[in-house]
């Protein structure tokens, strides 16, 4: 029987547990899954109160304390301020703890994301790891640079409106693909990412938030696998991915500053971006549609968010371009993984221009360098 791990970080009540708690009692995978709760300094001990309830009651929870992840850390030898406090960096605990322990896929969910109960949550992210052949209701996105997985959502707004960390400069449709049915040959390639969509409030940035305010009554049935050439935003929001890919699924630190703002809020997109390419590289799919999950949205001061969300917004528009173009080496997702970190280390002082001059250099530097490291803990693992 195959193991799926579910990691959440929180600094909210435990209001979105109950659901999926029964979502895996009616689907029968009580036994098969272990929900791995990684709290932080500012979350309320009510979240430890319901972690023990439900492991009382036959559920497998994990739930370290505050000093046990500081022992956790440092018997991997993680050095001192790797995964900072109060920030959702924290997850990268949760997703250490689901490799070490064998997990065979890995789901990553926010705490505003709330399971829908007729549905089979685990079940249908069990497409990861699936073949792109034994989908049932498939369509294939090709024939452009980007997927926008939003399309897939009906909402009350009569514009098109984009997820997060999809580029300003490819929101044209000379720039997008267009689905079609599977294309013979394909049926053997394998999916190693599953991306959920949400209903109620969709994962787009601050920006569309002031300007549309999407709300999102439901989502097409069908699910859509990105051809090679194709891409889109991957978030840590109801995502899954095969245990084989988690060594390149490390959570971009955020916080560093560029050009007198705090770059924040890109680093779930960032990780799905290098996710993204490593899978692309080594000839896997991913998926996006189902589960599908109801985005009950946790308070936002949409100004503060954009002013984290601009940084980041310049960035990918710079990098992503030189993404998509690089070439990796390695055999597996550890070695295109450290392929991709020496040569985002290599390209990052070639970046210049506005935010480059001010920060944006160091970050990439940083952050390649935050990627080694996290390969170094990763290899101790095994």
């Amino acid at each position: 029987m195959s193991r799926t791990d579910i990691v959440v970080t929180t600094i909210f009540e435990p209001a979105w547990l109950e659901g999926y708690l029964d979502n895996l009692k009616t689907y029968g995978r009580v036994d098969d899954v272990v929900i791995r709760i990684v709290a932080d300094k500012k979350t309320p001990k009510s979240v430890f109160d319901a972690a023990g309830a439900a492991s009382k009651s036959g559920f497998n929870i994990d739930c370290p304390s505050l000093e046990d992840q500081e022992l956790y850390l440092k018997s991997l030898g993680v050095r001192s301020g790797f995964i900072p406090w109060n920030t959702d960096n924290r997850r990268n605990i949760g997703f250490l703890r689901a490799l070490e322990s064998g997990a065979d896929t890995l789901i990553s969910i926010d705490d505003d994301n709330y399971c829908l109960p007729n549905s089979d949550f685990v079940g249908s992210h069990h497409a990861a790891g699936s073949l792109l052949g034994s989908e049932v209701e498939v369509e294939y996105a090709q024939g452009g640079a980007w997927f926008n997985i939003c399309s897939r959502l009906n909402a009350q707004v009569n514009d098109s409106f984009f997820a997060r960390g999809y580029p300003y400069a490819a929101r044209n449709k000379s720039s997008q693909a267009l689905t079609t049915e599977l294309p013979e040959g394909v049926g053997s390639t394998r999916i190693s990412v599953n991306a959920g969509l949400w209903i109620d409030d969709p994962d787009v940035d601050a920006m569309s938030r002031l300007v549309q305010g999407p709300r999102v009554s439901s989502a097409q049935s069908a699910a859509v696998v990105l051809a090679p050439e194709t891409w889109s935003p991957i978030n840590t929001q109801n995502t899954a991915l095969i245990r084989e890919a988690i060594p390149a699924y490390y959570y971009v630190r955020m916080g560093y500053p560029i050009q007198g703002m705090k770059i924040g809020r890109f680093g779930d997109i960032l990780s799905g971006y290098f996710l993204q390419k490593c899978a692309k590289h080594l000839g896997h799919a991913v998926r996006i549609g189902g589960p599908v999950a109801e985005h009950r949205r946790s308070p936002h001061n949409l100004f503060k968010d954009l002013y984290h969300e601009l940084a980041g917004m310049v960035v990918i528009e710079d990098v992503l371009p030189w993404l998509q173009e690089v070439k990796l080496e390695g055999s597996n997702y550890s070695e295109a993984y450290a392929s991709l970190a020496d040569q985002l280390s290599s390209q990052a002082g070639k970046f210049s221009g506005f935010i480059w001059d001010d920060g944006g250099r160091d970050f990439l530097s940083e952050t390649a360098e935050c990627m080694q490291d996290w390969l170094a803990v990763v290899d101790r693992i095994g």
